[in-house]
């Protein structure tokens, strides 16, 4: 169902390198290369232009909410600055219909002599129907980085999975309901609660997980349907009609750091590195006592292993790299698991003493 969860707007137009160009105006330190039919867009800096920063608008952009983006980034020489953001990068503009500040949203970035994947990914703007825009900047200290196979498509989220998320949701907690009650006498609304923070648990960090960017699983893309709808705009009615001024192609300046996107939680996991390690021990220390008191430990520990293995996993499967820091995060849900077990112990004890005072 997740591969199915998007699909193409009917009669809304889909954009390249190609239909961008006609738009664009020269800026300094950006060069178009490449043929017409199949151009790249080439970004760097030197000591006339320490910092490049353009804006690409999308010709006949309407109102929207969602595109799956996709491109291919090759950087060469590519300083990274001072700061870990000061790379090459790529985001979409989101310009709300009330005429406020555009809101952006990182897609990429690059570095030394690396290049990225095209895989794609689905854009959602926060603050609902947008127009959109797409951004370049490169911050670095030397170097350039190349934009290439660009690809973007509106998108919106298909009725199945609309429908289907609810039935998937009241499927997996009927799941976790009839594994907790398997075999023993455990309450039915003790089981369901503790089905239900499990549940909870799978959907903010497991699928659909805490991220803002929506990415394909490894093993297939996102089939959008027939993209012959998206062939004549001229004849479809704008979704929103658009307030405000336009954002128009040119160069712009450098928007400098960015706040994390995606849930509270990631967000102060991204702010506060040095928090990492507790916050995982926090992730799986809550929702482990809760369950061990509402089950039991013995019921609650393959349900929180299995979560835990769950959220790495399905970094692997939205196509984030597994790295030390990964395998030292299994190590605080470990320490979670736990410290959450223990603490459950220690209230259902004092429980008990305080029914026998």
């Amino acid at each position: 169902m997740w591969v199915f969860r998007f699909e193409a707007m009917p009669a809304a137009r889909a954009w390249t390198l190609a239909d961008l160009r006609s738009a664009a105006e020269p800026v300094e330190g950006v060069e178009w290369v490449g043929t017409a039919e199949s151009p790249a867009l080439r970004l760097w800096v030197c000591e006339a232009h320490p910092r490049v920063a353009l804006r690409l608008a999308l010709p006949e952009a309407r109102a929207m909410e969602m595109l799956q983006f996709r491109c291919r980034l090759q950087a060469k020489g590519l300083t990274q600055g001072t700061e870990k953001w000061q790379t090459g990068r790529i985001m979409i503009e989101w310009y709300p219909l009330d005429g406020g500040d555009p809101e952006l949203d990182p897609i990429g970035g690059i570095v030394d002599d690396k290049s990225s994947a095209d895989a794609p990914m689905v854009a959602v703007s926060a603050a609902g129907p947008a127009i959109p825009a797409l951004r370049l900047e490169h911050l670095g200290r030397a170097g350039e980085f190349t934009l290439s196979d660009l690809e973007i498509i509106p998108v919106r989220e298909r009725a199945l999975w609309k429908t289907g998320r609810w039935l998937l949701a009241a499927g997996f907690l009927g799941w976790f309901y009839r594994l907790i009650r398997a075999g023993s006498a455990i309450p039915r609304p003790r089981a369901l609660a503790a089905g239900l923070v499990w549940l909870l648990m799978g959907i903010q960090f497991v699928v659909p997980g805490p991220w803002k960017l929506q990415r394909p699983l490894l093993v297939a893309e996102f089939q959008l349907g027939n993209a012959d709808r998206m062939k004549n705009p001229a004849q479809a009615p704008p979704a929103v009609v658009s307030v405000g001024v336009l954002p128009s192609s040119g160069e712009v300046p450098p928007s400098g750091y960015l706040l994390p996107q995606g849930s509270l939680a990631l967000q102060v996991k991204l702010l506060v590195s040095q928090a990492r390690v507790l916050l995982h021990v926090l992730l799986l220390l809550a929702p482990t006592m809760v369950s061990a008191c509402l089950i039991g430990r013995r019921r609650t520990l393959p349900l929180a292993i299995l979560c835990a293995a769950s959220i790495e996993l399905a970094q692997m499967a939205f196509g984030f790299r597994f790295e030390w820091l990964d395998a030292l995060d299994l190590l605080t849900d470990a320490t979670g698991i736990v410290a959450g077990l223990w603490l459950a112990q220690k209230v259902r004890r004092y429980r008990r003493e305080r029914c026998n005072r």
